[in-house]
């Protein structure tokens, strides 16, 4: 079997490399639409995009509690128990999908509550696109997860991307011949359909117990245990896809459609770069879960090396962003698009503080300690919708995203790695806050002094692509040294550095 370490490395490598090109041709796809479709469009398309991702809150979680279910009998062949956990996956996803398409009609009589704009044709008919678009992406997928758990989600990146790319290009000639946005939707739903398909009959090839009819129902305390959890995940779901889903809703509402579609351009980067994320830390979780089962002994210490790794990437990140975002929207899409720098800060300080609390949360999901801080992400909820609402009537985006920010800020940075050193990791948690106040400000810093060096080169220069390309290689040469000079003696610093060449040796080699 192989190490933990080589297949969470494949993963990461794959994610990354799938993003890569997945981004690259939503990048040239966006420059085709916005070309081709009017303003309008782009903001319905963004805002039907967060409408439709608030009616996954009917999966309520269930699938993280059977992956967390399937850890052990994945790590211990236990065949039935595995089949008897995809027999409920599947009847529960299939209700899913029904259940969504149904709440999804129901929405129809309430959009114009959220789209003011009389220039958009076929409005019912592009929200009901959406619906059936999400609707259907529940009755192959569940069979992604096995996969997933069994740490090999590199396999399901290739089918995922391959396909989104092969989509986009379609999507874009179409766009170019007929103009035409239902025509782009329905290729849409096509790609989504044939992608879960196909992972679903390569599952049945790696597992083929996954066709037997003999599939046994589960016990009742293994069915107690999938309750509890999704009990407590699914009001995980509830605030999160609350905090992450409302943002263009609340923008369409007092800002207007328009403003939805100049913000879309930034929250795609976004998106991409939280995939990215999501897919290297979701390409460890089924390691760590792995791990869980055996011991807890090497838990704290793994946790502190990639809690160091993840920041390191994270601010770095974060510095680009906030160096390079303007301009290249500027030059991507148009000077129309670019938002106010204010903006463009919470923006990126949103993006800081989510990221930073990935490590954590993927640790949590990997334990399975779901319970208890279930009640958190509601009162998160509150707290963002209560604030997004205030201050955007009178700050517009700037006002929405700060809301999410004080959310996250007054609740999530300090209680969920409560949770999880007292219940995960059994230790003492101010060692965590004080390490996290360090990494942050240092990061603060140094994005002060490559600004401030910034303003001092690009002074007199005004092309737009030599202001990017110059800010990269401050961000590249100044931040990466400063970290260095901040953090060369930390015990994890070795660790960092050793995960890289790993990394860079399964580049060469092309296998990790």
């Amino acid at each position: 079997m192989e190490s933990r370490t080589r297949n969470s490395v494949k993963n990461i490598l794959y994610a990354v490399t799938g993003q890569f090109f997945g981004l690259l041709s939503s990048f040239i796809l966006r420059i085709v639409f916005v070309h081709m479709l009017s303003r309008n469009y782009l903001g319905i398309d963004s805002l039907f995009t967060s409408i439709v991702s608030a009616l996954s809150l009917t999966e309520l979680g269930i699938g993280s509690a059977i992956n967390y279910s399937l850890y052990k009998p994945l790590a211990e062949n236990d065949v039935e128990q595995i089949k008897a956990l995809m027999k409920l996956y599947k009847k529960a996803y299939i209700l899913i999908g029904i259940v969504v398409f149904i709440i999804g009609m129901l929405l129809v009589p309430t959009l114009p509550f959220f789209v003011h704009s009389k220039n958009i044709q076929h409005l019912d008919l592009i929200f009901i696109l959406f619906i059936i678009n999400s609707s259907i992406s529940y009755f192959y997928s569940y069979k992604k997860s096995l996969i997933i758990a069994d740490q090999y989600r590199h396999i399901t990146v290739v089918y995922t991307y391959v396909s989104f790319v092969i989509m986009s290009i379609v999507q874009g000639v179409l766009l170019v011949v007929t103009k035409n946005y239902v025509v782009y939707l329905l290729i849409m739903i096509f790609f989504t359909f044939i992608q879960n398909f196909l992972i679903s009959k390569k599952a049945d090839k790696m597992y083929p117990y996954l066709l037997e009819k003999d599939a046994k129902n589960l016990d009742s305390k293994t069915l107690k245990l999938i309750a509890k959890n999704t009990y407590a995940m699914s009001l995980h779901k509830i605030g999160g896809t609350v905090v992450t889903s409302t943002d263009n809703i609340v923008i369409s509402k007092f800002s207007g459609i328009v403003e939805v579609g100049k913000y879309s351009n930034y929250q795609m980067v976004i998106n991409a770069l939280n995939i990215v994320f999501g897919q290297i830390f979701n390409s460890v979780i089924a390691s760590i879960g792995n791990l869980g089962t055996e011991s807890n002994r090497k838990l704290k210490n793994n946790f502190e090396k990639i809690f160091f790794l993840s920041f390191w990437l994270i601010s770095f990140v974060s510095c680009c962003l906030y160096m390079v975002f303007n301009p290249f929207i500027k030059l991507w899409v148009g000077k129309f698009f670019v938002l106010k720098e204010s903006v463009l800060i919470a923006i990126v300080l949103n993006f800081y503080i989510y990221q930073m609390r990935r490590p954590v949360l993927t640790y949590r999901d990997a334990l399975g300690i779901y319970w208890y801080d279930r009640f958190l992400p509601l009162i998160e909820a509150v707290i963002n919708v209560g604030f997004s609402i205030i201050l955007a009537k009178h700050l517009g985006i700037l006002g929405t995203l700060l809301g999410t920010i004080i959310s996250m800020t007054c609740l999530n940075l300090w209680i969920e790695p409560l949770i999880l050193y007292k219940y995960g990791l059994h230790s003492n948690v101010f060692e965590y806050y004080r390490v996290f106040i360090k990494y942050t400000v240092t990061a603060i810093i140094s994005v002060v002094i490559i600004r401030v060096t910034s303003i001092f080169v690009l002074w007199n220069i005004s092309n737009v692509l030599l202001q990017i390309i110059i800010n990269i290689i401050l961000c590249v040469l100044l931040y990466n040294m400063l970290f260095v000079v901040f953090y060369h003696k930390d015990a994890a610093f070795d660790y960092a550095l050793g995960l890289l060449e790993k990394i860079a040796h399964g580049i060469i080699k092309g296998r990790s």
